[in-house]
């Protein structure tokens, strides 16, 4: 490989989800000397946009609706115009976008989908597992190759939607771990964190998928036990309804819902548990950063990823997803045990050492490196 790699990054948009948290570390983290960065964008918004490089080239495929099918034609001119080496897509919609693009461009560029959930846990909430799944297994063996971010989803791809193992390789999402210290050491001005109660603590998209009625049920037991008190960052479609839960269980002077937060960090840094409650999870780099930032973390061992990153009882504590008892007889173990609660914050860091940024990073530029070369 001559010169530097022309290498194109694919993602819906830059909003704030895991996903594009850990594209735009990517991007951050990758060498310049070695590699030309170009992001498109179906849509140029989101929460990390201004954090994006300013040496990241960023191209706006005006996309309108959520299914809008000449972002394929538009990247499709795009590829044709451009050439890039390598096209990294982000995201299911992103990816199979980018597959039709890159058959229609009749492009040389070799391709690489990163698949981020569990295709038949998301079928199972949000239906259509039928045509979903037709279109993987159509599409996803065109690309020349698929990463993904869990064990558990390269078992599934290989075994439900036909691709061959060689195909699939499992690279963890990254984590600034750096980053993440360093912000989490920000001041922290919320009350609660200087009342002296502990704080629970969560971070996600206010969503079906991140499993927070079962989270704010199981609060409702733990508070009838313990005085504290539970936050939960995010925005996202289930505002209205988690707001009537929360009063609906008389919870309104003890959960907040403050929305998406440019600094979690420095919440997550300060809780005394922090909880991840989905009902399904492709990887949880919320967890990494926890276990980063030293703090006990509590799990649901979804059938996929958690598991991944938590060894149970050494850097966490694992609980069926969608079971309030046993989310809330954790939280209220967690809060009584200081010994327990004291290990669980000790082993954290050098877990979440595994995934830090540098590594992945390099994981990814040996693939991007190999291809592009034709190997």
């Amino acid at each position: 490989m001559k010169g530097r790699c022309k290498l194109l990054f694919v993602l819906p948009s830059l909003g704030g989800g895991g996903a594009e948290r850990a594209s735009v570390d990517l991007l951050r983290g990758m060498n310049r000397e070695r590699f030309e960065l170009t992001v498109a964008l179906f849509a140029q918004n989101g929460s990390f946009l201004q954090q994006l490089p300013g040496d990241v080239q960023v191209r706006n495929l005006r996309g309108g609706s959520r299914y809008d099918f000449r972002l394929v034609w538009r990247l499709a001119r795009l590829l044709h115009r451009e050439g890039p080496s390598i096209i990294f897509s982000v995201l299911r919609y992103a990816n199979l976008v980018t597959l039709l693009a890159h058959r229609l461009a009749g492009s040389k560029a070799r391709v690489i989908v990163n698949e981020q959930n569990l295709p038949s846990a998301e079928f199972a909430l949000f239906g259509g597992a039928q045509v979903k799944g037709c279109f993987l297994k159509r599409l996803y063996p065109q690309a020349d190759l698929v990463t993904t971010i869990s064990k558990g989803i390269a078992r599934e791809l290989a075994s439900l939607y036909g691709l061959s193992e060689h195909k699939v390789q499992v690279i963890p999402n990254p984590v600034d771990v750096a980053r993440v210290r360093t912000m989490g050491s920000a001041k922290q001005e919320h009350p609660w964190f200087h009342s002296g109660l502990p704080v629970l603590m969560a971070v996600g998209r206010l969503h079906a998928q991140k499993g927070f009625t079962y989270l704010i049920r199981a609060f409702a037991i733990v508070r009838n036990r313990l005085p504290c008190k539970l936050i939960i960052l995010g925005e996202g479609p289930q505002r209205r309804n988690l707001e009537h839960l929360i009063a609906e269980f008389g919870l309104s002077d003890d959960v907040a819902l403050p929305g998406f937060q440019a600094n979690p960090y420095n919440y997550m840094r300060n809780s005394t548990v922090f909880i991840l409650s989905s009902l399904y999870e492709g990887f949880g780099n919320v967890l990494v950063e926890a276990l980063a930032l030293g703090v006990p973390v509590i799990s649901t061992r979804c059938p996929v990823g958690p598991d991944e990153i938590i060894s149970d009882g050494i850097t966490g504590l694992l609980v069926p997803p969608a079971d309030e008892d046993f989310l809330a007889q954790a939280i209220l173990r967690v809060l009584k045990d200081d010994e327990l609660r004291r290990r669980l914050a000790a082993n954290g860091p050098g877990r979440a050492a595994d995934f830090a940024v540098e590594r992945i990073v390099s994981q990814y530029e040996s693939v991007f490196e190999r291809l592009a070369s034709g190997a």
